[in-house]
């Protein structure tokens, strides 16, 4: 299973049934600042629904399809962030990730996604790395830019959030162009 430290505060880990009850907390408590850019919050009502989640990640993981992990900052669960499916036809692997609000700035995610972007690149032998966010989600979108994936495409009515359709940039980057601008990415 995936479990890699990422720097000496940052780790990420395939979550356990065990963690759900604290990752049901960390939602909770972050609900509303979560609610405008994520759909699946509604379907997030009780424990039991954050097992769910977590045996299909676990599930996914084994059969090499993409994982969710928890991302741990001086061993506290602040998040997630991962792979939502691996296109081993195409070799491109798809990035999500949702941070606690009061956890913004410290350049946890910015971390994590080099460290996934690598881990894609050198360990899986993929070619390309997407990440997808809602045109509107500012902090979102500074992950990618930052990290210099270029903007691919916009998708019209991408992700249908509680009442209205929002429209999605997706952003990518080659394995030869990450190779590249590697030197030039601060982490």
């Amino acid at each position: 299973m995936f479990n890699q430290q990422v720097n000496n505060k940052i780790k990420l880990k395939i979550l356990s049934e065990s963690e759900a009850e604290n990752l049901f907390n960390l939602i909770n408590l972050n609900r509303n600042y979560l609610k405008k850019w994520l759909p699946w919050l509604a379907s997030i009502k009780e424990v039991s629904d954050l097992e769910n989640f977590i045996k299909k990640s676990k599930k996914q993981c084994k059969s090499n399809n993409g994982f969710h992990s928890g991302i741990w900052y001086e061993n506290n669960l602040v998040g997630v962030i991962g792979f939502h499916s691996i296109d081993w036809d195409n070799k491109k692997t798809y990035i999500g990730y949702w941070l606690d609000q009061k956890y913004n700035g410290l350049g946890i995610i910015t971390k994590s996604c080099i460290f996934l972007i690598d881990y894609a690149f050198n360990e899986l032998d993929l070619k390309k790395v997407e990440i997808s966010c809602a045109i509107d989600n500012i902090k979102s979108r500074a992950i990618p830019e930052r990290l210099g994936l270029k903007e691919e495409k916009i998708k019209k009515d991408a992700e249908f959030l509680y009442d209205h359709y929002v429209d999605h940039i997706i952003y990518s980057i080659m394995k030869d162009e990450w190779e590249n601008k590697k030197g030039g990415v601060n982490n």
